[in-house]
């Protein structure tokens, strides 16, 4: 990308979700295309610690790919719906209003379990969802804490 005066912009990109899938890819994207960037050490359930990680490393932009998931996996969340929301909805929703404050654009990815199959989509038919789709898979707790964070940033 190049400017209007003809320079590159200067980027630098504070990304959390280091082990998840998204944020592992966003870090691939940033090496390959040579944009600075780091993963955030703090976590979403203290704000302190992303005040911090903002006030260090400065970003122009910051990314979260954050979110408790459970293990062995995503049915963990079923019985840990306290840990779940704290991390889920209440830390991402600290992160925006952290990056509110300090004037930062705050992109925020998340991953749900928004379909299962039914009459229109059996399973091994090849017949899949479409983004204009409704969601029809309501039986995840993980799911329906991404979507709470999603109505909050539906402005």
């Amino acid at each position: 990308m190049v400017t209007s005066n003809g320079s590159s912009p200067s980027y630098n990109f504070l990304i959390y979700g280091k082990t998840g899938w998204i944020g592992g890819l966003l870090g691939q994207l940033c090496s390959q295309q040579n944009i600075p960037y780091t993963y955030g050490s703090g976590r979403l359930e203290s704000r302190e610690t992303l005040i911090n990680d903002i006030n260090t490393i400065n970003p122009t932009h910051v990314f979260n790919a954050a979110g408790v998931t459970g293990r062995p996996n995503v049915d963990w969340c079923e019985s840990h719906k306290v840990e779940t929301i704290r991390t889920n909805v209440v830390g991402t929703l600290t992160l925006a209003d952290v990056c509110r404050e300090k004037g930062l654009v705050l992109i925020n990815y998340a991953t749900g379990c928004i379909f299962e199959y039914d009459e229109g989509h059996p399973l091994g038919s090849g017949v899949g969802f479409k983004e204009e789709d409704s969601a029809n898979f309501i039986g995840s707790f993980y799911s329906k804490t991404k979507a709470m964070v999603c109505t909050f940033f539906d402005f």
